[in-house]
């Protein structure tokens, strides 16, 4: 479902994307899983949950690229 959601937001497909990533959280939590429902939601313009889902993915995995960038994509240090 992870690949899935990644698939439907390079489509621009929000709502499926969003779908298909709370089934990927649901049945395998993970920091990527996280982090790319946060660029979802930052795309639709909701900074609120975006900024929720980057912390649940930092604090899966502090470590984490994707987290990282979509914390330089929210405070609008990257496109």
């Amino acid at each position: 479902h992870l690949l899935l959601g990644r698939i439907y937001l390079r489509t621009g497909r929000l709502t499926d994307a969003t779908e298909a990533l709370e089934i990927s959280v649901w049945s395998r939590d993970s920091a990527a899983a996280h982090a790319v429902l946060g660029e979802v939601y930052l795309r639709a313009k909701d900074r609120a949950r975006a900024r929720a889902e980057l912390q649940k993915a930092l604090q899966l995995d502090p470590q984490s690229a994707e987290a990282r960038q979509l914390a330089g994509r929210i405070e609008g240090k990257q496109r």
